[in-house]
């Protein structure tokens, strides 16, 4: 957001950096189980566009914590190879797949899709509950 304010005396520009995220979902699954967290944008309006995967949060400027990268085509780095994109990035699927989850992998997942210009990042925000046993869907 900017913020521009004047008077005859002063011009100061404020820039008041809020975070984008524009989609919260919460996904439940087991121990041992592959799970997919979604993220998606809208291809036809950018084109293929680079995106990251980070887990707790991101900054201004990119990823913290990092486990997975891609330039919109394919994978460019990852943390282990149990992350991995199996939509189709042709449409704008940036879906993260985690195979074999652990209890370790639960928490806050972030897709940050780079959308051109300044701050205008579209962040999808998943919170992944892994419980040990069965799940059983009521």
């Amino acid at each position: 957001m900017l913020k521009i304010f004047y008077s005859p005396h002063r011009f100061c520009i404020f820039i008041l950096f809020s975070g984008c995220t524009c989609q919260y979902y919460t996904t439940t699954t087991t121990v041992g189980s592959d799970v997919s967290l979604t993220c998606t944008y809208a291809i036809w309006k950018y084109d293929r566009l680079p995106f990251c995967w980070a887990r707790g949060s991101t900054s201004a400027f990119g990823c913290n914590n990092e486990v997975l990268k891609s330039d919109g085509t394919s994978v460019k780095s990852r943390l282990s190879w149990r992350y991995d994109l199996r939509g189709n990035l042709g449409n704008g699927d940036a879906s993260l797949t985690i195979t074999q989850v652990q209890e370790a992998d639960s928490g806050k997942y972030i897709c940050r899709v780079e959308i051109p210009g300044w701050f205008n990042d579209q962040e999808v925000e998943t919170t992944l509950n892994v419980v040990p046993g069965i799940l059983i869907m009521q």
